[in-house]
């Protein structure tokens, strides 16, 4: 069997990542394809030597065309497409392609639904014709799939909800890799950790205000936000604003994440929705406890309601001020194991297995 997975490019995001992963793995028995829209990223260096990469490299208004001559000369039998973007586009070449078509829904329709009038109207016209092309659509989360179900884009029996597959096969060694930070050098510091794109959808002010509130109690806490984004200068701004300035970072993408989970305290995500939740799931495996919003999206499935990490209201700055202390002064380490053996439920291995399936 010979596999393709489509990816718009190797960006630093959470579809991007879970490709990679997916066409590394498969390599073990079937010849793999990664048909990315661009070249760029830094996820794009993590790609098996086993697979075949071919970069369309088109503007926007051309990508429809080069797609449908790559899925032409593809000799795989099954595509897989792994965001929605990707997803519309392979939905409709498919029209000159007669494989297997998969798609992956990345995310809950929340930027759809924020829409206005006739473009939210036309999204998702297009969506359904796209998606009714597809054989099956895999959700990440159940939140995923019924909001796929209530704007009639897939039918149930379609459908199937699968969680991520986040942790790949070398987590172990991963982890044990060193890293240098002066704050986690200090044992008298608490470290606050976010890792995730710096977007509005991420809401890392609603972060940054809750820890400024928590910092007044505790000036001992740190806060690290690992990610890249267009929300940089704004965050930036608010920090200063806060005069919490001194007292948080923000660190670009990093190859490998592992050793700053590891090395942190607490893990918040503080999302106004998410499809999955990626970031969760590493903090889990780091045995680093988890503080997260309580969106639509992965989050509450991933965590189990709350069994292996707190939950807050969404955009309540103090509920998750509140959380913040009380989670990094009280670490229940049994739940913290116990977190960590669920969070192996989303490996790679396992999952891409169920993928198959």
């Amino acid at each position: 069997m010979k596999i393709a997975i489509i990816t718009p490019s190797f960006n630093g995001g959470g579809a991007e990542k879970i490709a990679v992963n997916l066409a590394n793995y498969y390599t073990n028995g079937y010849k793999v394809e990664i048909i990315a829209f661009k070249d760029t990223g830094p996820y794009l260096s993590h790609v098996s030597e086993r697979v075949k990469v071919t970069i369309l490299n088109s503007r926007a208004r051309y990508v429809y065309f080069k797609l449908v001559s790559a899925l032409k000369s593809s000799q795989s039998d099954i595509v897989l497409s792994v965001i929605r973007d990707s997803n519309i586009f392979v939905g409709l070449s498919s029209l000159f392609s007669n494989k297997k078509i998969i798609f992956r829904e990345a995310n809950t329709m929340d930027e759809v639904f924020a829409l206005r009038g006739l473009n939210q109207f036309m999204y998702k016209k297009l969506m359904r014709l796209a998606y009714s092309a597809a054989d099956k659509v895999i959700a990440n989360s159940y939140d995923t799939k019924k909001d796929l179900l209530d704007i009639k884009v897939v039918i149930d029996e379609k459908c199937d909800v699968i969680g991520n597959p986040v942790l790949p096969p070398n987590i172990e060694s991963l982890l044990q890799e060193k890293v240098v930070h002066k704050w986690f050098e200090d044992k008298s510091i608490k470290t606050i950790l976010n890792v995730g794109r710096l977007h509005k959808q991420k809401n890392q002010s609603l972060l940054l205000k809750a820890f400024a509130n928590a910092f007044k109690q505790n000036r001992s806490l740190r806060l690290i936000l690992l990610g890249e984004g267009e929300e940089y200068g704004k965050l930036l701004k608010l920090a200063h604003i806060l005069d919490i300035k001194s007292y948080m970072q923000i660190i670009s993408f990093q190859k490998n994440p592992y050793p700053y989970y590891k090395n942190a305290d607490l893990f918040v995500l503080s999302s106004s929705w998410e499809g999955f939740g990626n970031v969760i799931v590493e903090a889990m495996a780091s045995e680093t406890p988890v503080v997260c919003t309580d969106c639509s999206g992965g989050p509450k499935m991933i965590l189990n309601n709350g069994e292996f990490g707190e939950l807050v209201p969404v955009d309540d700055e103090d509920k998750l001020s509140e959380s913040i202390i009380r989670n990094i002064c009280n670490i229940d380490q049994e739940k913290v194991l116990k977190a960590k053996k669920r969070a192996f439920e989303f490996s790679v291995p396992i999952v891409a297995v169920r993928y198959l399936k």
